[in-house]
């Protein structure tokens, strides 16, 4: 981590402190700037996942923001475009580009910062800390989650069990004498969906429950038939269900960001 600041500190001196930079220009318009150009770093691809520190500066060099962010390289929309400037970057490249205003944020769905005009140009400068591939990226995804996950059981004090799909659970309420349910079981189901903030995404109204058939596909969230798997008939349990196991990487409408671990806690009867 001292590294990753020691590296935007520098980028942000070399960009406001150092010489005057001199642009070059592609063949289809796009201005660039190497401050730290590594001829023997890892190369990416389409669709690979550039994890990058950058500063949005103003055409004067009035810094906007400074973020860490990621973004997954596809095929330049438009000559000239930030995707371009992707393809010319290895790790630990630190690089500056003048790019449009409305058409950087517009591609990437973004809202225009403060600080930056419409019809105008700016420079992003960028530090690429990683590029990996969509593989690699999800395992880091998973890496960050679990140690989330973690942290949230340890808050809760709950004293869960780790199934081998990556769900903990915890049974809160057992019935020894139930039967192990299975994939085509019926179950009343009453359920409370969270996020690990703690946020409520969905639950049944109270006095109320889900007709719910297992393996029947009624759902988005595999993890939830595996979940019910785990438990007997008439049981109460919560859990933490990875992203891999719920609503994926790609999320779900504008309640479920990508990446979304869910907390469940759920109550199955077994319907008749």
């Amino acid at each position: 981590m001292k590294k990753l600041v020691g590296t935007l500190t520098a980028l942000i001196l070399i960009t406001s402190c150092g010489p005057k930079q001199f642009y070059e220009r592609t063949e289809t318009g796009l201005e660039y700037y190497f401050f730290e150009k590594n001829d023997g770093g890892k190369t990416g691809d389409k669709g690979d996942i550039y994890n990058l520190n950058i500063t949005a500066m103003t055409r004067h060099d009035s810094v906007v923001f400074q973020e860490r962010a990621m973004f997954q390289r596809s095929e330049p929309i438009y000559p000239g475009d930030f995707h371009e400037g992707l393809g010319m970057l290895r790790e630990k490249d630190s690089a500056a580009f003048k790019l449009s205003v409305d058409s950087f944020f517009t591609l990437h769905n973004l809202s225009i910062p403060r600080g930056l005009e419409n019809d105008s140009m700016f420079k992003l400068h960028i530090g690429v800390v990683a590029i990996l591939n969509p593989f690699e990226h999800t395992i880091y995804k998973s890496e960050q989650e679990l140690a989330q996950m973690k942290k949230f059981v340890e808050r809760k004090a709950w004293t869960t069990q780790t199934d081998t799909t990556g769900i903990m659970y915890e049974i809160v309420k057992s019935n020894d004498q139930g039967e192990l349910l299975e994939e085509g079981d019926s179950v009343a189901l009453t359920y409370i969906y969270s996020t690990l903030d703690d946020r409520v995404i969905e639950r049944t109204r109270e006095g109320d429950a889900w007709s719910y058939k297992i393996g029947g596909q009624q759902t988005r969230v595999a993890g939830l038939d595996r979940l019910l798997t785990l438990m007997r008939n008439g049981e109460k349990a919560r859990a933490l269900i990875p992203f891999t196991e719920a609503f994926g990487e790609e999320g779900f409408g504008a309640l479920i960001p990508p990446y979304t671990t869910l907390v469940i806690e759920l109550s199955a009867e077994k319907e008749k």
